[in-house]
């Protein structure tokens, strides 16, 4: 059913841009339980867990950049989105494009080079953030410039902000409609430069963050950051074998 309500701002999607999409759909089966259904003649595949859409994977465009996750944000209004975002220093990259009757998405990015995605529905709301393994579970944006960062969201989507945490990379909750839908955080000084670059980091639930580090390094992956201990469970963030940076969690 279409979620008119959906709040501006609310993660609505997530999909992965590939070199070889036909692999990913092997890795992330194995890694998230997922299966995956192909609707049309694109290279793009639905991904699903129980019958449920959780996301996507595709092929690149010619020219992209490298292989990465995308988080689209809901708009019931993208051009004014659009309009907002470029009056407080963000960029329009790609769009907006008509995808069939589904909705209509366009590709940003905040003033420190995060990309995120804006998706107006008609056709298809996209997913929700559930806590079963293999859901996305959150999303967060990643900047080396907290203040900045926080600014623009709360600017552009009217998210209310949330500082929390105490020594460390500062982090904020984002809410809307009430409820908290998603982050912004800093990143670690001391991460190695291009480890983990400004962007929109998925995190998806699983039943134990360990095998899931083991499964992803035994195909090719690799870790960006060990597990760690949270106040919502256990976490690892990680690439894919194309070098894609995703998180995982063990909620608890």
């Amino acid at each position: 059913m279409l979620e008119r309500t959906r709040p501006t701002g609310t993660p609505a999607w997530v999909d992965l841009a590939a070199d070889d999409p036909v692999a990913a759909t092997a890795s992330y089966g194995e890694l998230l339980g997922w299966t995956f259904d192909r609707p049309g003649d694109r290279e793009y595949w639905l991904c699903a867990l129980d019958g449920r859409d959780v996301g996507g994977i595709g092929s690149k465009r010619i020219g992209e950049l490298p292989s990465r996750w995308t988080t689209y944000l809901a708009t019931d209004q993208l051009e004014r989105t659009l309009a907002s975002l470029v009056a407080h220093g963000g960029r329009v990259e790609q769009g907006p494009y008509e995808i069939d009757e589904h909705g209509r998405l366009a590709i940003a990015s905040d003033p420190g080079g995060a990309r995120f995605g804006l998706w107006e529905a008609s056709g298809h709301s996209g997913t929700s953030r559930r806590t079963d393994p293999g859901s996305l579970v959150w999303s967060e944006a990643l900047s080396r410039d907290f203040e900045e960062a926080k600014a623009f969201y709360v600017a552009v989507f009217g998210y209310e902000a949330e500082e929390i945490g105490g020594d460390g990379p500062r982090y904020a909750a984002l809410y809307a409609g009430g409820r908290p839908v998603a982050g912004v955080a800093e990143l670690h000084p001391d991460l190695p430069a291009g480890s983990l670059p400004p962007q929109w980091l998925p995190i998806f639930s699983t039943t134990s963050t360990d095998v899931a580090v083991a499964t992803v390094c035994a195909g090719d992956g690799r870790v960006v950051c060990a597990p760690f201990d949270t106040d919502f469970g256990r976490m690892a963030i990680l690439a894919d074998a194309e070098s894609a940076p995703f998180a995982v969690i063990t909620l608890g």
